[in-house]
């Protein structure tokens, strides 16, 4: 499908200003610069009570001016007026849905199977796309390119925007939380065949489905190539996965690293998910020992040094000793669902 113009597109409910609402993306000629037919990119909006954000999701996939387009909403059952606003651009979609589901990933697997492009990535339907992303990734997924790690912004209400950029998405560092990695999710941009490859989003997991993907994925793909443009925005809310439930986000971390120390075709992921496990039981060792108050700090500090001949490589070390540097200057411990 040819993106529809602003022109084309009814007048919102929400009467913003600038991109998406009084604002459209330029029209892509036919063909690319170099003569070659655009990519179909297929887009999936997941979506539950978002009635909110979820026009103005909409729009910014809508107006990219993209030639190619296939967009499906899949709409979990939503008691709002999510409805409305999706039949209001049905004539523009795909396909879409409004019916009871079992969460996100489940939902972005029923679009996933109702899409044939070439490209594809989810967007949440409190996230949004900038103008000209889908020229942008198109262009940049190369025949030798599994990937696409874009630019894009954090955005909330109560905060200013923070641009970041992907870098260093290598599934064994995203697997140990290397500080090293930036991912921001609605500008990574996978081939479709790939993710259907590779298993797809897991139903199992509510909050850290989509890195557990992405570790699949890139163990499997890991041929990355990194945009700096801003392509997309993030956007944080109290009623955010993201910003309400970390203690979940750390339980199914826990979790996918179990599932992927023993799931067959992926046996290169079996150690380094076996040691961040260790690691992270380390951690929470070595949490106990610092808020045992009730006993001395040079009492904690042998007990923490008698933790080292038990794991000795190096990253077990480094934790013993930002534990004990802690516990000296007593300062409190940050464990890994708090960073």
């Amino acid at each position: 499908m040819r993106c529809p113009t602003l022109d084309e597109l009814p007048s919102p409910d929400k009467r913003g200003s600038g991109w998406p609402w009084v604002e459209g993306g330029a029209q892509l000629p036919a063909a690319m610069p170099d003569g070659r037919p655009w990519p179909a990119i297929a887009v999936v909006t997941p979506s539950f009570n978002q009635a909110t954000f979820l026009e103005e999701t909409i729009r910014s996939v809508l107006l990219q001016g993209y030639p190619n387009l296939e967009y499906v909403v899949v709409d979990g059952g939503s008691r709002d007026e999510s409805v409305a606003i999706i039949e209001k651009y049905q004539r523009w979609l795909s396909w879409w849905v409004s019916e009871p589901d079992g969460g996100q990933a489940e939902a972005i697997n029923k679009g996933l199977a109702r899409t044939s492009g070439e490209i594809f990535n989810w967007i949440n339907s409190d996230d949004v796309l900038q103008p000209g992303a889908l020229a942008v990734v198109a262009q940049a997924m190369r025949a030798d390119v599994d990937a696409i790690g874009g630019g894009g912004l954090v955005v909330g209400d109560v905060v200013a925007p923070v641009s970041r950029r992907s870098r260093e998405m290598d599934a064994r560092k995203i697997l140990r939380g290397d500080l090293g990695v930036e991912m921001l999710q609605p500008a990574i941009w996978l081939r479709r065949e790939n993710v259907l490859r590779c298993g797809g989003p897991d139903p199992a997991f509510h909050y850290y489905f989509d890195m557990e993907m992405y570790i699949r994925y890139f163990a499997l793909y890991p041929r990355i190539a990194y945009a700096p443009a801003i392509i997309a925005a993030f956007r944080v809310h109290p009623a955010s996965k993201t910003a309400s439930r970390p203690e979940a986000f750390f339980a199914e971390y826990r979790r996918a690293l179990d599932k992927l120390s023993r799931l067959e075709g992926f046996e290169t992921l079996r150690t380094p998910c076996r040691r961040r496990l260790q690691e992270l039981d380390r951690h929470l060792v070595v949490a106990r020992v610092l808020a045992d108050a009730g006993t001395s700090r040079w009492r904690r500090t042998l007990d923490l040094l008698a933790l080292a001949p038990r794991r000795p490589r190096p990253r077990m070390l480094r934790i013993l000793a930002a534990a004990i540097r802690r516990l000296l200057r007593n300062q409190p411990w940050i464990t890994p669902s708090e960073e």
